[in-house]
């Protein structure tokens, strides 16, 4: 099945830990969904800060679940195109979630660590640019 723009939604999970050297290693863990199968696509994206504070951005582990499917490819290549931009913007999201939603209701610690947002549809969280391999375009799905 190739899928549509419309049929998946996206999730992003938040995990920060230290590494061999002591740096430390922000986790942010996007999932691409399609709600009849679960996980479609599945990338983690690194801020790695050092002890003089520098900060790398780097992309960590990926996996796609059909790698012939257009939409599938765009996205996982768009988090290696400009990592530290999109990383950096998604941090500034967890700093804002962090500041203002963490309760006992709302918040939820899983195997990627805490969610930060669940089942967003695509087109409200990557560009046309990336959305545009499914075939369709934002006015033929109304949005």
């Amino acid at each position: 099945m190739m899928y549509q723009r419309t049929d998946l939604t996206l999730s992003m999970f938040y995990a920060s830990s230290a590494d061999a050297d002591g740096n430390k290693v922000a986790t942010l863990t996007m999932q691409v969904i399609a709600a009849e199968v679960g996980a479609v696509q599945t990338s983690q994206l690194l801020c790695i800060t050092d002890s003089a504070k520098k900060k790398t951005y780097t992309v960590g582990e990926q996996s796609i679940s059909n790698g012939s499917d257009p939409l599938l490819v765009a996205i996982e290549n768009y988090w290696r195109q400009s990592t530290d931009v999109v990383v950096k913007g998604l941090i500034a999201e967890v700093t804002d979630f962090i500041a203002g939603n963490i309760n006992s209701v709302s918040t939820w610690i899983g195997q990627f660590g805490m969610k930060v947002f669940e089942n967003q549809p695509l087109a409200e969280r990557l560009p046309e640019s990336v959305l545009q391999a499914d075939g369709s375009s934002a006015t033929a799905t109304g949005s």
